[in-house]
């Protein structure tokens, strides 16, 4: 009997932590049967070690495979995307654990009672490793009171309620073609494009936690980095798609981009940061607000003496 959910997860130098990731995964209660794919990028680590000894005690849940060599993190997930049977795919990263028993459940149900919908997510707390530190996801004003958010294209160039490793997809919508077609592939091409064919639903309610430590593949970009990501990305997806609602999330990183400019005293004073002039001019080119545009230049003065 095929499974119903797939659940991926893609382990590199996660040792010291895929013990409580494979048990979140393995402590699902569900009607139905899943199957937990692992898929290891040669990591030099003992990871190796840690998963044999649950794949020996669950051969009929786990799927175990390492290869011979790394391949990195984009064909490691190709491949892992390609072994899958279920109805659902589901992810979990090596180094993120799931905390809700419940999780594959619930979010399969509302996928099966709901064929307008092509995604679920929920929400997460987050674990600062190096600080021992745990909190909230900082997604509170985006929930309010409310059960869930519902969300669809259009709003996945405003706000975007969901995290990788709390989704659940239709399998039969998920194109890997888009790997080849984008540079540098990142989940949210596939997010985007998921998001053609039907609505996502985010639930409040906390299913898991994203650890965020030296070694994450996120976690451990600095912060211009992590701006300048996300801009990459939703230049890429207005490029290959013409579509240029993508420009409202460029300016929106922009904007958080040169805040950091002007606050954080690791970046050189705003006067004579060249980043930060061209981040300025790169936000006129796409708004054309001229007013905006004067505030950013008269801050750049404001903050190399005030801060």
């Amino acid at each position: 009997m095929n499974p119903k959910v797939s659940v991926i997860m893609l382990t590199y130098h996660h040792a010291p932590y895929l013990k409580q990731a494979i048990e979140g995964v393995l402590s699902q209660q569900t009607g139905f049967p899943f199957e937990l794919i692992i898929c290891n990028d040669c990591s030099p680590d003992d990871t190796d070690e840690v998963v044999k000894e649950f794949a020996e005690k669950h051969p009929d849940i786990i799927k175990y495979f390492k290869h011979e060599k790394n391949t990195g993190f984009v064909e490691n997930q190709r491949f892992a995307f390609r072994l899958a049977r279920g109805e659902y795919i589901a992810y979990c990263e090596g180094d993120d654990y799931w905390t809700d028993p419940d999780k594959l459940q619930f979010q399969a149900d509302f996928l099966d009672k709901n064929p307008e919908y092509v995604m679920t997510t929920a929400r997460n707390l987050l674990y600062y490793q190096n600080e021992e530190r745990m909190t909230g996801d900082g997604k509170d004003h985006l929930f309010g009171s409310k059960d869930f958010v519902d969300y669809t294209q259009e709003s996945f160039f405003i706000n975007r309620p969901m995290q990788t490793f709390t989704y659940m997809i239709r399998r039969k919508f998920l194109d890997l073609k888009w790997i080849d077609v984008y540079p540098d592939y990142r989940d949210l091409y596939y997010f985007y494009h998921l998001l053609e064919f039907g609505k996502g639903r985010s639930f409040n309610k906390i299913i898991g936690v994203y650890r965020l430590h030296d070694g994450g593949v996120y976690s451990s970009l600095k912060i211009e980095n992590k701006y300048r990501t996300s801009i990459h990305i939703f230049k890429n997806i207005r490029q290959v798609n013409h579509d240029q609602r993508a420009d409202s999330q460029i300016i929106k990183d922009l904007d958080q981009l040169i805040m950091q400019y002007y606050y954080r005293k690791e970046f050189k004073i705003p006067l004579v940061n060249r980043n930060l002039y061209k981040s300025v001019f790169e936000r006129f080119s796409l708004s054309g607000n001229v007013k905006v545009l004067l505030m950013q230049l008269l801050k750049t003065v404001k903050y190399t003496f005030k801060r």
